[in-house]
């Protein structure tokens, strides 16, 4: 119990903006969603681009910690499942390490994919005592609404990351599907 208290007064420390700065779902989530549109290009190849992507997001064999979750070459629907290192924060002598734990979904269309990414969670893991503790982004950002100064700021700041990391995830698959895939004299 003093565990999960300590990991918890940890993460409160260390994650304190308020919920103005931040949209998020109703569940708690952050969550953005975008459509991208590339004109002649059947949802078959959309899909295709995105398996390619997020096969080497999961690593040569696909077994990485984080990967491909559910995936329909019928509905050309691709769902992956992973967590991004959210920075850490020293405390005492402890350290606590943070990850978002996030979703990248991708449904294809003739002619557009929309691209959707979901982090609601947020886990905090503390080595020196074993111990992980995971709890919904939402409840834990309004938890800190009450804290200010140096607190806040961190928080602030451990926000931004997350939500600008969560947002590159979000271009970078919107970049992988809008590639043509070579052509021109290069193409043998």
């Amino acid at each position: 119990m003093k565990q999960t208290l300590l990991t918890f007064a940890l993460l409160l420390a260390t994650l304190t903006a308020g919920a103005q700065d931040i949209e998020l779902t109703p569940e708690g989530a952050y969550e953005r969603k975008e459509v991208v549109t590339v004109d002649s290009v059947s949802a078959a190849v959309l899909y295709d681009r995105a398996m390619m992507a997020l096969t080497d997001w999961a690593g040569p064999d696909g077994k990485a910690k984080a990967g491909i979750d559910y995936q329909n070459q019928e509905t050309h629907t691709v769902v992956y499942k992973g967590s991004f290192y959210a920075g850490n924060r020293k405390w005492m002598t402890t350290t606590i390490d943070r990850y978002a734990n996030f979703t990248l979904k991708v449904r294809c269309k003739d002619g557009r994919a929309q691209v959707t990414v979901n982090v609601p969670t947020l886990t905090a893991t503390v080595a020196s005592v074993g111990r992980s503790q995971t709890w919904n982004l939402g409840e834990a950002i309004a938890e800190m609404e009450k804290t200010s100064g140096s607190r806040r700021e961190r928080g602030e700041e451990a926000v931004a990351y997350i939500t600008d990391t969560a947002d590159n995830i979000l271009a970078s698959m919107k970049a992988a599907l809008a590639v043509d895939g070579g052509g021109g004299d290069d193409d043998f």
